[in-house]
């Protein structure tokens, strides 16, 4: 028997965007020290599948995210005032890419 193929970021996407009710996840901060991921549990589902299938990824395929205010805001509801960006390591360039993170 044949194994499945996992899918990738974008096949998640793919398989979300198809149900009738699309999810929706709220990211905004909760406070100083929090940011609150919200959702029902297809959205939290979604989510959860996103990062999996970005972890498998190939080399060269480090970073990877949502924003409701650019690329990928279908997911998001309209409180939303955070995306999320995934980087994984090792990377080529060894850091998130045109940004400096910010230090607490």
């Amino acid at each position: 028997m044949a194994k499945l193929k996992e899918p990738t970021t974008d096949g998640v996407v793919r398989l979300h965007s198809r149900k009738r009710k699309p999810p929706k996840l709220t990211m905004a901060k909760l406070d100083r020290d929090t940011i609150l991921i919200e959702g029902d549990a297809a959205a939290l589902r979604f989510l959860g599948q996103f990062i999996l299938a970005h972890s498998r990824a190939e080399k060269g395929d480090c970073h990877n995210g949502l924003h409701p205010k650019g690329a990928g805001n279908a997911w998001f509801t309209k409180e939303s005032t955070l995306g999320f960006y995934l980087h994984k390591l090792p990377c080529d360039d060894g850091h998130v890419p045109d940004q400096k993170l910010k230090k607490q």
